[in-house]
């Protein structure tokens, strides 16, 4: 039985964790033993299934915590050749997990929050607030901001990083009627021993961290949206890296206010602000008439 973790999604008072569980023998070179691989193969996934689909209810012991498994998980065979040739079936599913969003309940010093804005002033005060988030938190050893070649080679210091880092991607904005849309992609990692033994340690270590970030990213005045994506993220630099990359979308008040442009009116000499009074002080001259 192999686990492979998939992308997970944040949701409202629930986190969904995608896992591909594999359930796989050895093959015989002349695959006299295919059938009986298969079978079995297939018998052990509704074992599993069953024990994730029962183990919550009272009435069949209770013996794990809550979970609710998706409830069609899509089963796939396979047969591959490696060192040895292999059989068996691919169990494609989803396991929600309630999650109480609570900000108060982080490892984050000073009780720390995100600042808040009205409207959207700067890239900077975001990115800003990224980085108060990860100094003030426990566990995060290293923040970064800008291209992922960054990543395990520190701009500044120009060393390899502490980890577990922060680091943080820009994406595309958006300009909607009113509000402006941002996206970043944040990537929590840590770094992997050789032989991969931390590997769970390193994937579960992130994922807390993820939870808190969010968790004081939502219930901001930042406006982050529901539903999102929490991807695995193994990749070799440097060092070999594990943890998850957030993609997150975010939503700020954009009111195009040309008083504050740094630009001159049309009007030679005259402020945006000078040419607003004169409109008004004509306006009033109008209503008198």
């Amino acid at each position: 039985m192999y686990v492979v973790p998939g992308e997970s999604i944040f949701q409202k008072n629930q986190i969904t964790f995608k896992f591909a569980i594999i359930i796989m023998d050895k093959v015989e070179e002349d695959l006299s033993n295919l059938s009986d691989v298969m079978s079995d193969t297939l018998d052990i996934c509704q074992d599993v299934w069953t024990v994730l689909y029962q183990s919550y209810r009272y009435e069949f012991g209770n013996f794990s915590w809550y979970i609710n498994p998706d409830q069609n998980p899509e089963i796939v065979p396979f047969t591959e050749k490696y060192e040895t040739t292999l059989g068996g079936f691919t169990m494609n599913m989803s396991i929600i997990i309630p999650f109480d969003y609570n900000k108060c309940d982080t490892p984050v010093l000073d009780n720390f929050q995100f600042p808040q804005f009205e409207r959207f002033k700067s890239l900077k005060l975001i990115i800003d607030g990224f980085k108060e988030f990860a100094t003030l938190h426990e566990q995060i050893k290293s923040f970064g901001f800008g291209e992922i070649q960054q990543l395990t080679n520190d701009i500044i210091t120009k060393v390899e990083p502490n980890y577990i880092r922060f680091y943080v991607l820009y994406d595309a904005a958006k300009i909607h009627s009113g509000n402006l849309n941002l996206n970043f992609k944040i990537i929590i990692c840590d770094r992997l021993e050789e032989d991969l033994v931390n590997r769970q340690d390193v994937l579960n270590d992130t994922m807390e961290v993820a939870k808190d970030f969010f968790s004081k990213l939502y219930l901001s005045d930042w406006e982050a949206q529901w539903n999102a994506s929490v991807e695995p993220f193994l990749e070799w630099y440097e060092s070999n890296l594990g943890g998850w990359a957030i993609s997150v979308s975010m939503t700020a008040k954009f009111d195009y206010d040309r008083c504050v442009l740094p630009v001159n009116t049309f009007a030679t000499g005259l402020t945006w602000e000078q040419m607003i009074q004169k409109w008004m002080d004509v306006n009033k001259e109008w209503k008198n008439i």
